[in-house]
């Protein structure tokens, strides 16, 4: 039964063809996700993939405030680091905003490691485990958990998340005390660690020719400007697959977890026990030199 509280135009178009996604369906989605959702979005820059078409035809990043915005999505105005003018950017801090997000067709909601109020202090590592075709689900895995195990060495504890496509998140929650690029040095360290070990598994240029058979340590989310796919968001993929926290433990699966918006019915109690509640109250410096 379709919610009227929603107040949503065209409920009835599809977003995803695959799963037969609509545009009522995708609202009633984030409604239901919206209290683990916006705490990881709330109050920060965004950009978001808008197919106002459906993931069949051309879908848009977007990431500045536009005209005719929905009820509910704001914008928080940033001085530009390259022009020195400042630019205003999507925000959301409400239910009603993430349904408004749905109201122009969002399918993916990427945020920012800091927040609106100190934008030059980011308050998370966030480090984007992408794997070449012919790396399997356990090496993925295997890496993860070292890098957690980095972490920890650093004295700080870290979160996992699917991206809802090939590749893992290992985020590591920090106090807003240091700049860009004290963040960006540490992120770079640790990967260039990684890669010194097994420079036939690891690699950290973003070069194709580079990446072949190996997992690419993105670390270069850790920039003002860049974005991260927030957890629950969906993805503009066929069957609108779902980024998702995970449970350490889950990287002993035999195979990568899945979920989508489609079957969140049999994934919803997981809301119940997020692993990612514990990031909101973790407090943690990052390391000195």
């Amino acid at each position: 039964m379709k919610n009227p509280a929603l107040a949503i135009t065209h409920p009835d178009k599809v977003l995803d063809v695959a799963s037969a996604m609509t545009k009522q369906a995708l609202a009633e989605y984030y409604a239901a996700v919206a209290a683990n959702l916006l705490p990881h979005i709330a109050d920060r820059p965004l950009s978001v993939v808008r197919c106002p078409e459906g993931d069949t035809k051309p879908c848009f990043f977007q990431k500045h405030v536009g005209f005719g915005l929905p009820a509910g999505v704001k914008s928080i105005s940033i001085q530009s680091r390259k022009s020195g003018k400042s630019e205003d950017f999507l925000t959301v801090d409400s239910i009603e905003g993430l349904i408004g997000l749905a109201q122009i067709d969002v399918l993916e909601i990427h945020a920012w490691g800091s927040r609106n109020e100190y934008p030059d202090k980011p308050d998370r590592i966030i480090f984007d485990l992408d794997p070449d075709a012919p790396i399997d689900w356990n090496a993925l895995a295997e890496t993860a958990k070292e890098l957690k195990k980095r972490f920890k060495k650093a004295g700080l504890e870290s979160f996992l998340k699917s991206t809802g496509g090939k590749g893992l998140h290992v985020v590591a929650p920090i106090r807003p005390n240091h700049e860009w690029k004290d963040v960006k040095e540490f992120a770079h360290n640790l990967v260039l660690e990684l890669e010194n070990d097994q420079p036939n598994l690891y690699v950290t240029k973003m070069t194709k020719a580079s990446r072949k058979n190996r997992i690419y340590l993105d670390y270069l989310r850790n920039d003002r400007g860049s974005t991260a796919v927030a957890p629950y968001s969906p993805r503009s993929r066929p069957g609108a697959p779902v980024v998702m926290p995970l449970r350490w433990n889950e990287l002993n699966s035999a195979r990568a977890p899945s979920f989508h918006v489609s079957d969140f019915v049999s994934w919803r109690s997981r809301l119940s026990h997020d692993p990612w509640l514990a990031m909101l109250k973790t407090g943690q410096e990052l390391p000195a030199g």
